[in-house]
């Protein structure tokens, strides 16, 4: 990915390039020092994102969003701002995030992880979209092939992708994902969803439920509310 950071200040575009580097080092990171120089870079092409800072000279962070709106291939844009209360107006201008000053890294990785999903879904033929980033346990992300998630799962107000090495902490809500994830991934119950190339066998249940026992052995609930959706995507019944 490759990502322009827009701000007059040099001290601020430097922690900002410390904060990516520390989440993802193979990021591409390009800098610009006021709206023009962003102009001039960006229509040279092949940026995915740009982090604008709000209060520039000339132009502000805001104005060039909307400017960038007109561009034939439109990068996300993050804005990176010491004031909060322009966040409503950036998100109306459809922000894919907004950083508060000073941006923290955790902070920034969960930016960098919601990025890569935007980039993915703007294109769903290609790779990216067989790939999910996820969280480590020292915060930086990793991509995940689609086809060795097992399973995600929601607990505790987040939600879990178990793969090899995992669980892994993503970013996406279960709705989300039931929306992006290709048609092998089925909702199964509203805290699980399952993909059905990792299905060894079906076990009738209680009341309607069943349990889904899957090829590394882990068991995931089916409620009798979504076991129709389960039926009709596996072919079965």
């Amino acid at each position: 990915m490759k990502v322009l950071l827009v701000d007059d200040e040099q001290p601020a575009r430097a922690e900002l390039r410390w904060a990516l580097a520390r989440v993802e080092p193979d990021l591409h990171v390009g800098e610009a020092a006021n709206a023009a120089e962003a102009l001039r870079e960006l229509r040279s092409g092949g940026y995915d994102a740009v982090f604008l800072d709000v209060r520039m000279p000339g132009l502000s962070g805001l104005q060039l969003a909307e400017l960038l709106a007109e561009l034939p291939q439109r990068p996300l844009v993050v804005f990176v701002t010491a004031y909060a209360e322009h966040a409503v107006r950036a998100f109306e201008l459809e922000a894919a995030d907004y950083l508060v000053k000073p941006v923290d890294e955790a902070r920034v990785a969960r930016t960098v992880a919601r990025m890569h999903r935007l980039l993915a879904e703007a294109r769903p033929t290609g790779r990216a979209a067989r790939r999910l980033w996820v969280e480590l346990d020292n915060e930086n992300l990793k991509p995940l092939d689609l086809a060795d998630v097992a399973w995600f799962e929601a607990r505790e107000k987040k939600v879990y992708a178990h793969a090899p090495g995992g669980p892994y902490r993503v970013d996406q809500t279960l709705k989300q994902l039931e929306e992006w994830l290709p048609p092998a991934f089925v909702r199964v119950h509203k805290s699980a969803i399952v993909n059905l190339e990792h299905v060894a066998e079906v076990v009738p249940w209680f009341s309607g439920a069943y349990r889904i026992r899957l090829k590394d052995g882990a068991t995931v609930k089916m409620s009798r509310r979504h076991a129709a959706g389960f039926w009709k995507a596996g072919g079965g019944r």
